[in-house]
């Protein structure tokens, strides 16, 4: 039986050793390009020399390589690189615009010049390279040449304005003021209803001195724009600079009235005001700077800067009040700016608005979890409002951020010790206090404090004494102070001495409740019973209502 003839199975051709380097090649490109357009350099510059091992001779590999090592800063690299990509293909724009770039950052300017005049040459419809070479002979001195550059397109394009300023420029290089005017002139003469160019030539006067000539150009601007602030600023230059100050501040009005002119420069220019006033105590620059930012306040009130630079102004004539609402609306308004919730912090801190203070410093501390100034303010308000576990919380948070800062750091210890205190932690509030006097010994707050908490709890008397005389020596006729040292006799039974310190207290300044009950309470246990009395009397009606005192009034007595 005769066979059956089977198929013949297909057979694959064996792939070329060239064929096999290209793809090679292809596919270590693409992985490179893709490296360096997520912006890893370094190993996409890695897969482009593995690249050039395969093919050496390739100018776009050439050209990546060239870019990378120029972003790089490796400017000896970049440069081999720019110039084999560029010579192998003098077509191609992007190798000789990298080499240009090469030579430029090595400031090899000459060599420079020679890539864009061949660019010129083979790129002869693309303006921006006779633009390009033109700015290239000016860095390089060849002045005729850039401005015969300029002359050509001007007569192919017509009178140009960027090619005016140009021009303009390459003259001011060789000092040349009568050619700079005769060519802004021109630039006029082609549209006199743009207001540009008599900005140009009242620029250009008011360099050269030539201040009735630029004032001739602003009278110009005006009629065609007359609210145009840039030249009601540019009047107000003008008189001041004559010393016409009531003039100049028209302009400048003026100039505020219209709220095309940007905040930021509106702000710039009231803080001048309000710098003068400050550091100089300067009336007039006061009333002006607060004028320009009512101003300002009318035309855009909802910007932060104008919040903070009237915020500033109301600061100066001392309404804080009013101030602080409107350091707020500007902190809200801009959450990123550290220094207008800092005056926030300080004015609700001096207006002794503690709500407020810790509802504002908790929120600052959301935006600047870092600062630590921001727990100081948030510890305090807590504790005056008689939250001391937040307080003490806070001031513990914002501790840990605290470096190199002594000053700072003795606040929070000062804070510590007052708030642990009232929380009763005693331990720690003298660990706090004494943690501030490593800092600084003689810090009388800290010194009084200490001494005082301890006679409250009437413990280590010997030492709260110490630390009382010591302030009262570093202080002396603080009544406060003598108060302290007046009760912790008191506490050691040495009523006499407690007496005199008490009395000469109380004889300073106006009634102080507190000073006038330690006092009450001294003659009562001197057997003074009426005098004792008389300043418990005395202290209830300078305020004292506690419920200690009231006790003493009721029964006529002191009850230990």
């Amino acid at each position: 039986m005769a066979s059956t003839p089977q198929s013949a199975m297909p057979v694959d051709k064996p792939i070329s050793s060239e064929t096999s380097k290209q793809l090679r090649l292809d596919s270590i490109y693409v992985d490179a390009c893709a490296l360096r357009m997520k912006g890893n350099l370094q190993e996409a510059l890695k897969l482009f020399n593995n690249c050039k091992k395969i093919d050496p001779a390739n100018p776009a590999i050439s050209y990546e390589l060239g870019t990378i090592y120029k972003l790089l800063g490796v400017n000896d690299l970049a440069l081999v690189n720019a110039k084999a990509c560029a010579e192998a293909d003098q077509k191609n724009e992007w190798y000789q615009l990298l080499l240009i770039d090469c030579y430029n950052s090595q400031r090899l300017y000459n060599q420079a010049v020679k890539v864009r005049e061949n660019l010129v040459k083979n790129f002869p419809e693309k303006v921006e390279f006779k633009e390009d070479l033109a700015i290239q002979y000016s860095i390089i001195g060849q002045y005729e040449k850039a401005f015969k550059i300029y002359d050509e397109l001007e007569k192919t394009y017509g009178i140009n304005e960027q090619i005016t300023l140009n021009k303009v420029k390459l003259l001011k290089e060789q000092k040349k003021t009568k050619n700079m005017e005769a060519e802004l002139l021109r630039l006029l003469e082609s549209n006199k209803s743009e207001t540009r160019y008599y900005s140009y030539l009242a620029d250009f006067y008011i360099e050269n001195h030539e201040l009735e000539k630029a004032k001739t150009m602003y009278d110009q601007i005006l009629t065609i724009e007359p609210n145009n602030p840039t030249v009601n600023l540019a009047l107000h230059d003008y008189y001041s600079a004559q010393g016409k100050n009531k003039e100049a501040f028209y302009f400048l009005r003026k100039a505020f009235e219209n709220p095309d002119l940007d905040v930021a420069t509106k702000y710039s220019i009231v803080n001048t005001f309000y710098k003068r006033a400050l550091e100089y105590n300067d009336a007039k620059s006061q009333e002006n700077g607060f004028e320009l930012a009512k101003i300002m306040l009318l035309v855009h009130s909802k910007a932060p800067e104008t919040n903070i630079v009237y915020a500033d102004f109301l600061s100066l004539d001392k309404n804080y009040k009013e101030a602080v609402n409107y350091y707020y609306l500007a902190a809200v308004g801009n959450k990123s700016d550290y220094i207008t919730w800092s005056k926030l912090l300080v004015l609700d801190y001096e207006l002794l608005q503690f709500d407020s203070l810790e509802r504002h410093s908790a929120m600052a501390i959301e935006f600047f979890p870092s600062q630590p100034t921001n727990y100081l303010y948030n510890g305090i308000a807590n504790m005056q409002i008689k939250n001391y576990k937040k307080a003490v919380q806070s001031l513990n948070d914002g501790l840990e951020f605290v470096t190199d800062n002594k000053s700072l750091m003795l606040d929070f210890y000062k804070s510590l010790g007052d708030a642990n205190y009232y929380l009763k932690d005693y331990p720690k509030s003298d660990k706090a206090f004494e943690d501030a006097l490593k800092i600084d010994s003689d810090n009388t707050y800290v010194l009084n404090n200490y001494a005082y908490f301890l006679s409250l709890r009437n413990e280590n008397l010997d030492k709260a004494e110490k630390l009382s005389r010591k302030t009262n020596e570093l202080r002396p006729n603080d009544r406060n102070y003598m108060d302290t040292y007046g009760w912790i006799l008191y506490q050691q039974k040495k009523y006499k001495e407690a007496e005199e310190w008490l009395s000469n207290a109380s004889k300073l300044g106006p009634k102080n409740p507190n000073i006038l009950e330690h006092y009450g309470d001294v003659l009562y246990k001197l057997n003074k019973y009426e005098e004792a009395l008389t300043q418990w009397q005395a202290a209830k009606k300078a305020g004292g209502n506690s419920e200690s005192l009231l006790k003493k009034l009721k029964d006529k007595k002191l009850n230990d």
